[in-house]
């Protein structure tokens, strides 16, 4: 079973990487904030819930963009029966 990624976790692991003094400046983070997230006694404002986001490289989309990419791919994205009006390939 797969599980949910722990966007928690993935700011942890950023926080205690090689470019935390970066990520903590781009935060405005002292080091004693960066240990208090670390340790579970401060969380993240909304001024700086984009700049995590982005320093993650993570992108936020909705259940309903990811279940049309997905009918979309289940169909053939570029699906040349289709394309060529034959059709959706493997229906003839």
């Amino acid at each position: 079973m797969l599980s949910k990624p722990d966007i928690s976790e993935a700011i942890g692991a950023l926080l205690r990487g090689p470019e935390s003094k970066r990520v903590a400046e781009k935060l405005g983070w002292d080091s004693s904030q960066v240990s208090r997230f670390l340790n579970g006694q401060q969380g993240i404002g909304r001024e700086q819930l984009n700049v995590i986001i982005e320093l993650c490289d993570l992108v936020v989309v909705s259940r309903r963009y990811l279940d049309a990419i997905s009918l979309l791919a289940s169909t053939g994205v570029s699906c040349e029966c289709a394309r060529n009006g034959m059709g959706e390939c493997g229906r003839r």
